[in-house]
């Protein structure tokens, strides 16, 4: 996560190795699962390098980040959805459900709603939202945030999806050792079916518990010691829509604020913190609003980039070329124009965020199983320079290696042009054009012109256009 003072964060972790997955799929996924398989706990407590705990509330409580923050769950599911690996997935999903089910068993209120412990435990250190504290170990479990209750319904969903995936699968050479083992380890046996079923209440439940927190146009946290919802509109505040617990009224109310987000926590702007953007990007691209969503994360990319390619040091000595914590808002020229620039810790891995933005929301690549994505470009209007190509390439996917390619037609479209190689073949491959390569039916290309934002599912590594 930081190279100064070396931690296991769950939320920094998921989002590091969602974005070291696009380099190097095998060491994310391994990564990741030694995050979930080693940690003492299974709330995966924060821990510094010696065993300590790195965030511990103001009542003696051990906490990690919930399942709101980087969306860990998420980001574990786009990678397997990459590679259809389940014998990762039957590793993982033990210590990942363990983990959601620990929030479910002491991270509820009296009433069934989903609070934090402190602050730390949201990852939104000493946000307003949660009321005055003094540090962010300060108890605030009389607060239902919203964002927390969306998540749930976001992991429970992921966790019944894979379920379902493991119950039906037939059992691996690889599975009958990792059974053995834990039937050696005494671990009771998984009933994937019922676990299925029940992750999906659980979701069902969240749902409506995410949407009885609407009030007056707006998803709202609420204080229960005072019976009072709060009039704070926070960044964070969109996650049902991203999470998929808001219901298609609501988007529709909250349209203009997907265009436009509010602060984050009063005193951040809306693209400051990694987490948030996620969220708010994400958002607004499962609101089908990908113009939107391409805009805010070129407002992130662009500043990432000038500050990470920046010839000099920064005013605050940051070196170029390193990743940084956060962007923080500056006002530039005669009018007063906001941007943002790299700040904060450097080193740290979720500043990365960029590489994610780009390949997911301008170049439009989604993962919608092994073997078969979706690419729908929608670059946004500084970068549709006409005659302008724009590559990215080697990206690393499941077994297979990526090039695309898009180039601005016109106003209204793209034409794209894409290569898939099998990750073995790029060694002999180096350095040569795929036109030039020997066996061409081991790389596949294609090409299409398309209007910007028009999908194309497509089949690996044939990239043969389908219709589902």
């Amino acid at each position: 996560m930081q190279i100064q003072a070396p931690r296991t964060v769950l939320a920094e972790a998921a989002m590091d190795t969602l974005f070291l997955s696009y380099a190097d799929p095998k060491l994310a996924a391994e990564v990741i699962l030694g995050h979930f398989t080693s940690s003492p706990q299974p709330q995966l407590p924060c821990m510094r390098e010696d065993g300590s705990y790195n965030m511990v509330a103001d009542d003696g409580q051990i906490c990690g980040t919930a399942p709101e923050w980087g969306f860990p769950l998420w980001c574990c599911d786009q990678l397997f959805r990459r590679t259809g690996d389940l014998h990762w997935l039957r590793r993982l999903y033990p210590p990942a459900a363990a983990y959601l089910r620990w929030w479910l068993e002491h991270r509820r209120d009296a009433e069934g709603w989903l609070v934090y412990a402190c602050s730390w435990e949201s990852g939104q250190d000493v946000s307003s939202r949660f009321g005055p504290q003094q540090t962010g170990g300060t108890i605030i479990q009389h607060v239902r945030p919203v964002d927390l209750q969306a998540s749930m319904v976001q992991a429970a969903e992921i966790l019944s999806h894979w379920a379902n995936l493991l119950g039906n699968q037939s059992v691996l050479p690889d599975d009958e050792a990792l059974e053995e083992k834990i039937a050696a380890e005494d671990e009771p046996a998984i009933d994937f079916r019922a676990e299925a079923q029940w992750w999906a209440e659980v979701a069902r439940d969240f749902t409506i518990k995410t949407r009885l927190m609407w009030r007056d146009g707006w998803f709202r946290d609420y204080d229960s010691v005072v019976g009072e919802w709060s009039t704070q509109q926070d960044a964070m505040h969109l996650a049902p829509v991203f999470c998929g617990a808001a219901g298609w009224g609501h988007i529709e109310q909250l349209r203009p604020f997907l265009a436009q987000p509010p602060m984050h926590s009063s005193g951040w702007a809306p693209l400051s913190w990694p987490p948030v953007v996620m969220t708010l990007v994400g958002a607004a691209s499962t609101a089908q609003m990908p113009l939107d969503a391409a805009e805010l994360a070129y407002r992130f990319i662009d500043a990432s980039y000038r500050s990470t390619g920046s010839r000099e040091l920064d005013e605050q000595g940051g070196l170029p070329g390193v990743t940084r914590e956060y962007r923080r808002m500056v006002t530039t020229g005669k009018w007063g124009t906001t941007d943002y620039v790299n700040a904060g810790i450097e080193g740290y891995c979720w500043g990365a965020l960029s590489i994610h933005l780009l390949l997911r929301y301008l170049l439009g690549l989604r993962e919608e199983e092994a073997g078969k994505i979706t690419l729908a470009p929608t670059l946004p209007q500084a970068l549709r320079r006409i005659g302008t190509t724009y590559r990215v390439e080697p990206v690393q996917w499941g077994d297979y290696v990526l090039r695309i390619e898009c180039t601005v037609r016109d106003a209204k479209g793209c034409t794209v042009r894409m290569r898939c190689a099998r990750r073995g073949m790029e060694d002999a491959a180096t350095g040569v054009e795929y036109e030039e390569l020997p066996c061409p039916g081991r790389v596949q290309t294609c090409e299409w012109e398309g209007r910007w934002g028009e999908e194309r599912t497509l089949l690996l590594p044939q990239l043969i256009a389908t219709s589902s």
